[in-house]
């Protein structure tokens, strides 16, 4: 025990450098040698990235080179003004920088790059604050790109376009949102499921005329609705029920939405919440929060009728070793490893297929609070950071073959 916590201290030591010190706090990109993202010390003696220093200096309405070099900059943090000219290289943070990017900053094979050198790779952030609030579920148009999220805030179903740009959503009367934990595509796209905590409800939106979503039904009569899974066509979708400790499979009619059958996969669950479904065979996974036992997680997989195949549990039983405590997330990539996230420690993991079961990080980097994931294709991993109110995209790249589609490993 020791020795295992000994070893765990400086990993969390080296992570928190990185997240609270090497990291500018404006645009949240690691601090590294390139001109645009050398740490740049402010005048009040905050550091942001040179870009966002540049950014963020108000340049007067002058064409000549001696005024606009008069910039005033004022930090995002303490609201103090001084010229852009004083802002210079902060030193000491680039060469720590450098130095833990050298001796570590990579993940090494065994810890995030191992089944035959997969290595997912951050390639785009979108988001921020102003755009999420304290985003909860995440889903992926497969075909186009959309992006969906529920959150807090003014637009508790927010839709976005592949590159980050906002989309319509429904109209403030239309929502009927009160609380969304999770949502989920079904029907190829056509229509969006949103699980609503604040009446214990299920509501379905299909595409309206004028390309918004509309409500166009509500499901009652759940204890406390969590986790949505869809399936990759057809108008079936996976709902656990907190609550009441089932797993259930609902099949809508497409296009309109209606519910043309609600049976149940699974009872006596303990705590089920996250859910999702292997593309390739069927199975579903469940991650189970054992309420008896406070930090305690299982992942239990399913066969489509509801045969128990495998349990892993964070106090190590079961096969691959034990969970995380922190699981907040789940996903199944093309390959049907599953993927979850480490809420506490802001990390990835693979703990493999049905057959084959292993417990591998993949990306132990960039991440602070991820709530969600999702696959949209075998070399891409998605995933909602609530820490910094993002969704960031990654994508699976090998030494050998760099623009290689084979899935996240």
């Amino acid at each position: 025990m020791c020795s295992a916590e000994g070893e765990r201290q400086p990993r969390s030591l080296l992570r928190d450098i990185e997240l609270n010190v090497l990291e500018c706090k404006v645009c949240f990109e690691r601090f590294s040698s390139s001109p645009a993202r050398r740490p740049c010390a402010l005048p009040c003696g905050h550091a942001v990235c040179r870009h966002c220093a540049s950014a963020l200096s108000h340049r007067r309405r002058a064409q000549q080179e001696e005024e606009a070099a008069a910039a005033q900059l004022e930090c995002p943090f303490c609201r103090r003004s001084g010229p852009l000219s004083q802002a210079a290289d902060c030193v000491p943070l680039l060469q720590l920088a450098e130095l833990l990017s050298g001796a570590g900053g990579e993940p090494s094979p065994a810890a995030g790059g191992g089944g035959g050198g997969f290595r997912p790779e951050l390639c785009a952030v979108f988001g921020g604050w102003g755009r999420l609030l304290n985003p909860r579920g995440l889903a992926v148009c497969g075909r186009s790109g959309a992006v969906a999220v529920v959150q807090d805030g003014e637009q508790p179903l927010g839709l976005f376009e592949r590159g980050g740009r906002p989309l319509p959503g429904p109209d403030r009367g239309q929502q009927q949102l009160r609380y969304p934990l999770d949502v989920a595509l079904a029907g190829g796209g056509r229509l969006l499921l949103v699980t609503d905590a604040g009446d214990s409800s299920l509501k379905v939106f299909r595409w309206g005329a004028g390309g918004r979503p509309e409500l166009a039904f509500t499901r009652d009569g759940f204890g406390l609705p969590w986790g949505l899974a869809g399936g990759p066509a057809g108008g079936t979708v996976l709902l656990t029920d907190w609550a009441r400790g089932s797993l259930l499979r609902l099949t809508l009619q497409l296009p309109a939405g209606g519910l043309l059958q609600q049976e149940s996969v699974c009872e006596r669950l303990c705590g089920p919440r996250e859910v999702a479904l292997c593309p390739l065979d069927g199975c579903v996974h469940v991650v189970e929060h054992l309420a008896a036992c406070p930090g305690r997680r299982r992942l239990s997989t399913f066969n489509s009728r509801g045969q128990l195949l495998r349990r892993m549990d964070s106090l190590g039983l079961g096969p691959g070793g034990g969970l995380p405590a922190g699981v907040s997330a789940i996903a199944v990539d093309g390959r049907g490893n599953v993927l979850l996230a480490d809420g506490d420690s802001g990390a990835v993991l693979c703990v493999g297929t049905v057959d084959k079961a292993e417990r591998r990080t993949i990306i132990d980097q960039g991440l602070i609070r991820p709530v969600a994931l999702a696959c949209p294709a075998d070399d891409t991993l998605i995933v909602l950071d609530a820490g910094d109110h993002t969704w960031k995209v990654y994508r699976s790249r090998t030494p050998e073959a760099p623009d290689s589609t084979a899935s996240l490993r």
